[in-house]
């Protein structure tokens, strides 16, 4: 047979379980914080070597050279192109459920690359793609591309087609790594 008070004792029992557990914890805390086990004078000794080199702005021409909103490839990808065949390659997977295939820009491949950044399917209008900036290191050894992917906001009236936004530029570079990074930004209607 149970008891009342035998209730209430082990209510009691529990009850002071977890405030010597909060307790404990606290010591813990306060311990890692250098409260309770003593501060030492000491200063970590972290030694870290890193070669960096610094990305200019300003230093290659960038030139929009193809945008749209319905490109046939599905998959988002960014490319870098450094010849007429991966360009025409690209251009033709971009292009392929048109009736005809617009006319590629010329670019000069002896001192531009393209650099592609395709979304990929959305489910909707209003998505949009565009290159905000293009940093090189002096050398040109290493190039990145920054660009801002434009989402619909929530009360926005969009079409309702399945689309996949790109964008194509040339950069004035022949050589280097290249590099994407990309952002998000809500389009307020």
């Amino acid at each position: 047979m149970l008891h009342l008070g035998s209730q209430d004792r082990g209510r009691t029992l529990v009850a002071q379980g977890a405030v010597l557990l909060a307790a404990f914890c606290l010591v813990l805390v306060l311990g890692g914080c250098d409260g309770i086990f003593g501060a030492t004078d000491e200063t970590p000794n972290f030694s870290v070597e890193l070669a960096t080199e610094t990305l200019n702005t300003g230093a290659v021409t960038v030139e929009e050279i193809d945008r749209g909103q319905y490109g046939d490839i599905v998959d988002g990808t960014q490319e870098v192109l450094r010849d007429e065949d991966a360009y025409a390659s690209l251009w033709r997977q971009l292009h392929a459920d048109q009736d005809s295939v617009p006319d590629r820009p010329v670019v000069d491949f002896d001192t531009e690359i393209v650099v592609a950044v395709v979304l990929g399917e959305r489910p909707t209008g209003g998505y949009g793609v565009g290159i905000d900036e293009v940093l090189t290191t002096e050398n040109g050894g290493q190039v990145q591309v920054r660009f801002t992917e434009s989402v619909p906001g929530d009360e926005c009236g969009t079409t309702q087609v399945l689309t996949s936004p790109y964008v194509l530029a040339t950069v004035e570079t022949k050589g280097g790594d290249v590099t994407f990074s990309g952002s998000e930004e809500t389009r307020p209607c």
